[in-house]
C-alpha cells in the first residue's frame, strides 16, 4: 500500500511536535514540513522557553489545562531521560504575580510544590496583591527544535523551504491526502536576552505587525522588570528581539469540516499565542489524532 502523504505547514515548536507525533502514529505515512523559517529563525526560537498557561480564554479553559499538563508531563519525561541535555529541558522554580487577587489555577495540584505566597513574601514586591509558587520547566528552544529536526528526518520526513501565502498553494503532486495548518501570525511580542541565563520580556499587542525593536517597549519592559528585581540596572544588554506572536481568541484546533472531499483535508492547529510552548505537546497529540481518524476514514471509504 502507498503511504500516506501529509504535509505540515510549520517548522516552530508546535509545526515539528505535530510532525513527530504524526509519524508516531501512523507507520505507513511520509510526511513533509514546509516553512519559511526553520529553527534558529523562528518565533519559537526567540521565546523565554517558559511553560506557564497564558491568556487561556474562559471557554477553552478545561481543554486547555487538559493540554497544559500533557506538556508538562512529556517535559518531566524528557527531564528526568538521558536526552534531557540534548534537547535543553531544565526544571525551573520561582514565582508568578498578579496584580489583583485570583482563585488557584485548575492545573495547581498538578504541578510540583504548588503554593500561594504569604502576606510577608508579597511585601518585598510592591503593587503584587496575589502571586503563586511552582516548579515547572524552562526549554532552550534552539536545542529542542534541533533535536526534533534530526528525529524526523531520522524517520524519513521531507523538508521544503517554502514561503505560503495561503493553504491553497499547497497543490505539489505528493500532496494528496491531508496537511495540517499550523503558521498563522497575528500578534507581536518583544523578548530581550541578557546574559545566557536572563530573559526579559515580553509584550502582547494585538494587531501590530512590526517586527523591529521598538525603544519603547524595551525601555518599558526594563522598567517593570527593574521594580521586581532592582539589581538589574546596570546589567549589559546583550540583544533585542522582537517577532510575531500566533495568537486568536482561541486556540483553533479542528478538522477544516468545509472542504471539498475531493481535496485533501486540513487539520488546523494554530493560534496557541503566549501559551505555544506550553500546551505544544498536548496539541500535536489531538492534531495528530485528528489525522488519524481522517486516515482510517478514508481508508474505510475505499
Amino acid at each position: 500500500m502507498k503511504p500516506v502523504r501529509i504535509a505540515v505547514v510549520g517548522a516552530g515548536a508546535v509545526g515539528l511536535s505535530t510532525a513527530l507525533c504524526i509519524q508516531d502514529r501512523i507507520r505507513n505515512c511520509d510526511v513533509h514540513i514546509i516553512a519559511e523559517k526553520f529553527s534558529p529563525s523562528t518565533t519559537s526560537d526567540g521565546s523565554a522557553g517558559l511553560w506557564t498557561p497564558f491568556l487561556v480564554p474562559q471557554d477553552q479553559i478545561d481543554i486547555v489545562t487538559r493540554w497544559s499538563m500533557d506538556t508538562y508531563r512529556y517535559l518531566l519525561g524528557l527531564f528526568r531521560s538521558e536526552t534531557a541535555y540534548r534537547d535543553g529541558v531544565q526544571l525551573i522554580s520561582g514565582f508568578n504575580f498578579c496584580q489583583e487577587v485570583k482563585t488557584d489555577p485548575p492545573w495547581c495540584k498538578d504541578v510540583i510544590g504548588f503554593r500561594r505566597l504569604e502576606e510577608e513574601e508579597l511585601q518585598d514586591y510592591p503593587g503584587k496583591e496575589f502571586g503563586i509558587f511552582y516548579t515547572a520547566f524552562t526549554l532552550d528552544v534552539p536545542s529542542l527544535l534541533s533535536s526534533y529536526m534530526r528525529t524526523f528526518r531520522d524517520r524519513g520526513g521531507f523538508v521544503i523551504p517554502k514561503k505560503l501565502k495561503s493553504l491553497q498553494e499547497v497543490k505539489a503532486p505528493w500532496i494528496k491526502h491531508f496537511y495540517i495548518d499550523i503558521d498563522r501570525n497575528n500578534d507581536v511580542t518583544y523578548i530581550l536576552p541578557g546574559i545566557e541565563t536572563v530573559v526579559l520580556g515580553g509584550t502582547a499587542q494585538d494587531g501590530d505587525w512590526n517586527t523591529e525593536d521598538d525603544q519603547a517597549d524595551i525601555d518599558g519592559i526594563m522598567e517593570r522588570c527593574l521594580k521586581v528585581m532592582p539589581s538589574l540596572k546596570d546589567s549589559k544588554r546583550q540583544g533585542a528581539w522582537a517577532g510575531l506572536r500566533p495568537y486568536r481568541e482561541s486556540v483553533r484546533l479542528e478538522i477544516d469540516r468545509d472542504t471539498d472531499n475531493s481535496k485533501a483535508k486540513i487539520v488546523h492547529n494554530y493560534g496557541h499565542g503566549g501559551a505555544g510552548l506550553t500546551i505544544f505537546w498536548g496539541c500535536a497529540n489531538d492534531a495528530a489524532a485528528l489525522v488519524v481518524d481522517l486516515v482510517n476514514s478514508r481508508k474505510s471509504k475505499i
